[in-house]
């Protein structure tokens, strides 16, 4: 059992105080956006010797992953374990399926000594799926809306573009909705700039005159028109505004939980959370960014369906931990609330993370106190242990 630092992201999105406050620090003023404890290369976590946590894991792989994990997955971590701290919408965004990911990765590979990174659509061979675990009340948009929902909103915001632009929505004689979705998206990622121009202008006119609170009654959430205004006012130019108004908006309560499938079209708005995710980096941009909108590879990777915005189940194991269930053989994410657990038949690297208060974890004689903020590695070698919490643990592992 060993301790980590984890790694600071100050991206610009981020509040300057929920992380420093985890941490038990004094807020610089600065935004601190996301907490990764991982050996993602783009902030790995250290160990207490300021060894990189992935160079210890390959040099004792067999102990900490085991031999099970090291023939599914090498002598990588398979996951990556953050904490989210949001002030502003992230960027509308998409990850690609294992299948997908595999085959850009190695169609552009070649390419990529003639490119800057920041310009690479594929880091790695790897899907991106993820669970996003509520902290506190929050925001998100993910996957499409029901093609009638969508064009209902948009032509009451848009009521003489929408007939112009979107004819076949009004009466569509396709009734395949995957068809009428896709064919929607690519209508308004490939207008001319001066359609654009014109949608955009009608888009926020009407907007001024909606009769809605950028809040919900009990201010915990951000409604459609709150979230518009809000990309309005740093993204005035971007398509990605519309996006409330043909995504789903998901308002999560603290304790619940979303799974973003490989290839949804999805971004988080405000709030604070876990998040558990595959150890990738390969990410497609869909608006509200500065960075690439490469539009015809996120045409190749969307999937172009209704969404299921239904919350993970959580069931509670042998254990008695509580488990966010998520359809991925990547990571598995659990919960351990304030008592006293014995915790056995174990198989995998467990990272655990207290996010409140304190906890206590034996093994034999050895003891790990964990204060708010700090995280501990677990071997898949340590056959058991006995935790006893007194706040909140989260738990990131790999399921059997």
């Amino acid at each position: 059992m060993v301790k980590i630092t984890p790694k600071v992201q100050p991206y610009p999105w981020g509040d300057d105080s929920f992380i420093p406050s985890l941490l038990g620090r004094l807020p610089d003023g600065k935004p601190q956006a996301e907490l990764w404890f991982g050996t993602h290369p783009g902030g790995e976590s250290a160990m207490p010797d300021s060894e990189p946590l992935g160079d210890f894991l390959r040099d004792h792989n067999k102990a900490f992953l085991g031999e099970e994990q090291v023939k599914r997955h090498g002598k990588e971590l398979p996951f990556l374990l953050k904490v989210l701290a949001i002030a502003q919408p992230l960027s509308l965004q998409v990850h690609p399926s294992a299948e997908q990911a595999l085959h850009g990765y190695t169609e552009e590979l070649p390419r990529h000594v003639d490119i800057p990174q920041d310009q690479w659509n594929y880091k790695d061979g790897r899907q991106k799926a993820e669970v996003l675990y509520a902290l506190t009340p929050v925001t998100a948009m993910c996957g499409f809306l029901p093609i009638a929902k969508l064009s209902a909103n948009l032509m009451r915001l848009l009521p003489y573009q929408f007939p112009l632009v979107f004819p076949f929505l009004q009466e569509p004689e396709e009734k395949n909705e995957a068809q009428l979705l896709q064919r929607f998206f690519t209508t308004l990622y490939t207008l001319e700039q001066e359609q654009r121009n014109l949608l955009l202008t009608e888009f926020k006119e009407s907007l001024e005159t909606l009769h809605d609170d950028s809040y919900t009654a009990d201010g915990n959430w951000l409604t459609p028109g709150g979230i518009a205004r809000l990309c309005l006012d740093s993204y005035p130019d971007d398509l990605g505004v519309f996006a409330p108004f043909f995504l789903y908006v998901l308002h999560l309560k603290p304790g619940e939980a979303v799974y973003l499938e490989p290839r949804t079209l999805h971004a988080y708005v405000r709030g604070h959370g876990i998040e558990l995710m595959s150890n990738s980096d390969n990410v497609l941009r869909g608006g509200l960014t500065n960075k690439k909108v490469d539009v015809p590879e996120l045409l190749k990777t969307l999937a172009f369906k209704a969404h299921n915005t239904g919350l993970c189940p959580q069931i509670r194991d042998t254990n008695n931990r509580l488990n966010i269930l998520a359809p991925t053989d990547d990571f598995l994410l659990g919960v351990y609330e304030r008592g006293t657990y014995h915790v056995g038949n174990r198989f995998s690297i467990e990272f655990l993370l207290c996010t409140e208060g304190t906890a206590e974890i034996v093994k034999d004689d050895q003891t790990h106190k964990l204060a708010q903020g700090e995280c501990l590695v677990v071997a898949s070698s340590v056959d058991s242990y006995r935790i006893t919490v007194k706040g909140k643990v989260f738990s990131a592992s790999v399921p059997g």
